[in-house]
């Protein structure tokens, strides 16, 4: 009798242990699945461009190299005056964050870098006040190809994409003029160039 009661003890154990194994390895390729689909995010070209200019003006931000009326945009105006940006970008464009009763209003020139070997993009950024019309600030980014092919994809469970990921960049020194725009809610407009020297990105 007691030989019968250990034989069926030691039968349900084992059925017990062999589901449990079972169990798991039906489980595994759906957790896997699950893990593999939550980590990476493939960007399109478009978004590739628009992720590493946010990327780049949260770096300087966070760095201390934006004032602090970068803060207190309410319009961004965008002169696309890049071919190779149009292309790239289609309908999307860089983020730049706003506030809605802002007293400043950012304007965002985009114009072709000329290079047989590593073309790019421009970006002069200029910020003004809204009723003074006064220049607070301007700077210049270069973003190339090199740069954008070494755009990782997106892991939507770590926050943005590390600098060195990101941008070789060039800044360019900035003058107290007037605007010939007037602030408005964020619009794109077509318009010649402002004259510069070349630039190069820093390699």
């Amino acid at each position: 009798m007691v030989a019968k009661l250990l034989g069926t003890l030691i039968i349900l154990a084992a059925l017990t242990i062999g589901y449990t194994i079972l169990k798991e390895d039906l489980d595994l390729p759906k957790t896997s699945g699950k893990k593999e689909s939550a980590v990476c995010v493939q960007l399109t070209p478009a978004q590739q461009l628009a992720k590493m200019i946010n990327d780049d003006f949260q770096n300087l931000e966070a760095e201390g190299q934006l004032p602090a009326e970068w803060k207190d945009i309410a319009t961004v105006e965008i002169r696309m005056n890049s071919t190779l940006a149009r292309t790239i970008l289609g309908k999307e464009r860089p983020n730049i964050q706003r506030v809605k009763q802002g007293a400043n209003y950012l304007e965002l020139e985009i114009v072709d870098l000329p290079d047989d070997e590593n073309p790019g993009v421009i970006i002069q950024a200029s910020l003004f006040n809204i009723k003074s019309k006064n220049k607070i600030f301007e700077i210049g980014r270069t973003y190339t190809m090199n740069d954008l092919n070494k755009i990782i994809p997106e892991k939507t469970t770590e926050g943005p994409a590390k600098k060195d990921a990101t941008t070789s960049l060039q800044d360019v020194p900035g003058t107290d003029t007037s605007p010939t725009a007037t602030a408005a809610p964020v619009e794109e407009t077509t318009a010649p160039p402002t004259p510069q020297s070349p630039q190069q990105p820093r390699k």
